[in-house]
């Protein structure tokens, strides 16, 4: 809701509120609401904490055209620098970057003690399997220091819990710990749960209310519906062009990042539905040309290797993204339906397009939404009425995919150029390229993991499976987690906190 909600419920805190990197300007709501970084006090020592937020945040929320974010380590670097200058030699970083981009600062910048992360909801565990790395992720800074990482996955599922021991010079002597999972066995505060259930009393009933029956479960998992098309991204557009069919609005895209959840077979009620849909957006319509839905379809494949949330699922279109060109020109082809067919998008002719009202307004880098969009009506009913009403009236639901996405991984492409020219004299390795273009049926298949493809350098294509993390596969190939950068850079992922099931990295020598 921008700035101006943001800064009543800033004004309502009882406890300081930090982010470094963010500038506000002076006739911003936000001028002078909060501190780059504060300084707590334990007996005698002094511990600073410093915050920094993504720099993407401005495409990702609403901050409005008076927000700036700087960039995180050049910022840090200047912070840690002041802070010491107070003769502060314990500093601990709040970040809300990513796993990745955590330790990318840490090792970019001295001075920085600890990193308490976010943002990927990364799970760090030395027990659980399922982990992408240790808890802590060690990391040494340009001094040779190691400097504890830790995050602890999301949704308040764990607690994080690290000790650090410090010397006399305030430099990490050990650092050990475990999130612990916050299941039935944690006895909840009597008081939290009681305002709890005060404050959801008023929606408890709508939560409660059956609104039909699914005969299958709905995906709505972030690995796939922010990489291809997912049941859950065809559930929720086909329900904005049904809603507003009558109005002459024949396509719907929807960002992979607003579905939040999936939902389970059999009877489906409304708070499963708002889990999903959490955000309160509502039904937006506007006329767009042909070429600017191409170019917004650009947008939302120009980030699929960060699993990033502008992912377009889509009604009333086909396309089909070729990932290894560049972000910007990806998109090969659209087609549009027309009828009972489907027919190549004209560039030049308007059509009547639904999304919700953060993208129509620019949200997630859909700015073509907003500068060439016309006729535009941002006010329609809540996203999840639509949905649930759409549930009910199709009750049981079946769901689906049709193949109204193609995504073609770079890895693949690439396959192809090179067994193409053998294909006489080597079939094995020409039938089996063109398989891994289709990533969607083969990423349920896979049998191997990060540790099972761990034999040597020679095995250079490895398809990501639940569960697999940079660290992961780095750690398990070369016999060290650190050498994630070393993947990530012969796969040019530009944030890789997030890889998608089925995809296929190059996995470089040794």
């Amino acid at each position: 809701d921008g700035p101006e909600e943001l800064a009543k419920f800033i004004d309502a805190l009882q406890f300081p509120l930090i982010s470094g990197n963010t500038l506000a300007g002076l006739n911003s709501p936000l001028a002078d609401k909060f501190k780059p970084y504060i300084v707590k006090e334990f007996g005698e020592e002094k511990v600073a904490i410093v915050s920094v937020l993504a720099t993407d945040t401005d495409e990702t929320s609403s901050p409005g055209d008076t927000i700036l974010f700087a960039d995180e380590i050049t910022y840090l670097k200047e912070a840690v620098a002041e802070i010491e200058g107070q003769g502060i030699d314990k500093i601990v970083l709040l970040s809300h970057v990513g796993y990745v981009k955590d330790q990318e600062i840490a090792a970019a910048v001295d001075g920085i003690d600890v990193i308490v992360g976010g943002h990927s909801h990364t799970l760090l565990s030395n027990t659980d399997e399922k982990a992408a790395g240790p808890y802590p992720t060690m990391v040494k800074n340009p001094a040779g220091q190691d400097v504890p990482i830790v995050q602890a996955y999301a949704y308040s599922k764990y607690l994080g819990d690290l000790t650090v021991v410090f010397d006399d010079a305030g430099v990490v002597k050990t650092a050990t710990g475990e999130p612990k999972l916050l299941d039935a066995s944690v006895t909840p505060d009597e008081a939290f749960v009681a305002k709890v259930a005060e404050l959801g009393g008023p929606i408890e009933e709508l939560k409660l209310k059956e609104i039909g029956e699914t005969a299958e479960a709905i995906d709505g998992s972030r690995e796939t519906c922010r990489a291809v098309e997912c049941t859950m991204g065809n559930l929720v557009a086909d329900a904005m062009v049904d809603r507003l069919s009558d109005q002459g609005i024949t396509i719907a895209i929807q960002n992979g990042g607003g579905l939040r959840a999936s939902i389970d077979a059999g009877t489906v009620t409304m708070g499963e539905v708002l889990t999903v849909l959490p955000f309160q957006n509502t039904l937006a319509s506007f006329q767009l040309k042909g070429s600017d839905i191409v170019a917004a379809l650009e947008n939302g494949v120009g980030q699929v290797e960060e699993a990033a949330g502008r992912f377009p699922q889509v009604s009333g279109l086909k396309f089909t993204a070729d990932l290894s060109r560049p972000a910007g020109s990806r998109i090969s082809s659209v087609e549009v339906k027309e009828g009972d067919a489907f027919v190549a998008i004209d560039p030049e002719k308007l059509y009547g397009v639904a999304t919700n009202n953060y993208m129509r307004t620019g949200g997630d880098g859909y700015g073509v939404f907003e500068s060439g969009g016309q006729n535009a009506y941002d006010f329609g009913p809540g996203l999840e009425t639509v949905v649930a009403d759409y549930i009910a009236k199709n009750s049981p639901y079946t769901p689906y995919t049709d193949g109204r996405i193609t995504v073609i991984s770079a890895t693949a492409t690439a396959a192809d150029e090179t067994a193409a020219p053998q294909a006489d004299a080597s079939a094995p390795a020409a039938t089996e390229a063109p398989a891994a273009a289709e990533a969607p049926a083969a990423a349920e298949a896979p049998a191997a993991t990060a540790t099972d493809t761990a034999m040597s350098t020679a095995a250079t294509v490895y398809k990501v499976v639940a569960g697999d993390s940079l660290w992961k596969i780095a750690q398990a190939t070369y016999g060290d987690g650190m050498m994630w950068s070393k993947i990530a850079e012969a796969n040019a992922l530009r944030n890789p906190n997030v890889i998608s099931i089925g995809r296929e990295l190059q996995l470089p020598p040794q």
